[in-house]
């Protein structure tokens, strides 16, 4: 897509093929039209703006809509500014991609970090509205974040870059030790995106509880696991000494089978 840069900095000193941030007041005084035209434009939104300023939405063309989700909550609820947004831009047929970004203090703990992107952009994209997200968080590592904004979109089941799977919590049924299998499989199986499997130690709720993954690793009786493709059962009773390589066996079978990469 490019580099986003203030409209203020790109007035004065201007970057090849940059989007220029644009907020609503900007786009009311006119101020964006002394840009070349062609230049993307994204529009920076809160949501709890008056729809008299989010009119304005009507008459430009831009890029995408960038949404401003507050970290904290003074006056107004967070999540009901972004679906007042929604409902405003789906009654005017405005069809902008919108990216959540949330922008997060100094010193806050990383698991704070995921719980509140979770609860708050994760709320909006996993009920289809937003098409995107961006974190800012001026003390962690670009790596997490990325990383925290991968998994959060696989968790909405909007895009996948990694292995994904299903399992359930022990409980007494469980046939083999959940916890060293699921470590087992992981190390094999990580590197193929866009694959679910499902690792559940019974026959009892595991067919159920993995209804939506690709193939299913399954404690059929003690010592022994069925495999299944979707909801079917495809081989009972494998020796739980061969049954991840038999699960590996039936990823290629299927065609989803991709090697991992070599380490240089």
């Amino acid at each position: 897509m490019g580099v986003i840069t203030p409209l203020s900095e790109q007035l004065t000193k201007p970057l090849p093929n940059a989007m220029v941030l644009v907020n609503l007041k900007e786009l009311s005084t006119g101020g964006y039209k002394l840009l070349p035209e062609g230049t993307r434009l994204v529009v920076s939104v809160r949501g709890d703006e008056s729809y008299e300023e989010l009119e304005i939405l009507k008459d430009i063309d831009a890029t995408m809509i960038l949404h401003g989700l507050p970290y904290s909550e003074d006056k107004i609820s967070r999540v009901h500014a972004a679906r007042r947004l929604f409902e405003f831009l789906a009654d005017n047929d405005i069809n902008f991609p919108v990216i959540h970004h949330i922008q997060f203090p100094k010193g806050l703990h990383r698991d704070d970090l995921v719980i509140n992107a979770g609860t708050n952009a994760g709320a909006l994209l996993v009920d289809g509205l937003g098409d995107g997200l961006l974190l800012e968080a001026p003390d962690q590592d670009f790596e997490f974040l990325r990383n925290t904004s991968f998994n959060l979109l696989q968790g909405c089941r909007m895009r996948n870059t990694k292995t994904e799977y299903v399992s359930c919590p022990s409980c007494g049924r469980t046939l083999f030790d959940l916890q060293e299998i699921s470590a087992e499989i992981r190390e094999k199986t990580s590197h193929l995106p866009g694959v679910s499997i499902a690792i559940m130690g019974c026959i009892v709720n595991g067919p159920g509880e993995m209804a939506d993954a690709d193939f299913g690793y399954v404690g059929g009786s003690p010592g022994k696991i069925d495999l299944y493709v979707g909801k079917d059962v495809v081989k009972r009773g494998i020796a739980m000494e061969q049954a991840t390589d038999a699960l590996i066996q039936l990823i290629k079978d299927h065609g989803r089978w991709v090697e991992p990469p070599v380490e240089e």
